[in-house]
């Protein structure tokens, strides 16, 4: 899927922190704006967060 739009949301639920990741999608590459659809890309506790965000720094230094 292709996104044009990413959102980041810091939510809690379950008395647990929880950053939820979303994005508008394109249902067929040729659909104009009002046909995008709000799509979960992800949901992370805090651990799972902070794996993902060493695991990407990693792959962003290797590119440089």
């Amino acid at each position: 899927m292709q996104y044009d739009e990413i959102d980041l949301q810091v939510r809690e639920r379950d008395g647990e922190r929880r950053l939820e990741v979303d994005g508008y999608f394109r249902p067929h590459p040729e659909s104009k704006p009002p046909e995008y659809r709000r799509h979960a890309i992800f949901d992370l506790t805090e651990q799972q967060a902070r794996k993902l965000y060493d695991d990407l720094g990693e792959q962003l230094d290797a590119w440089d």
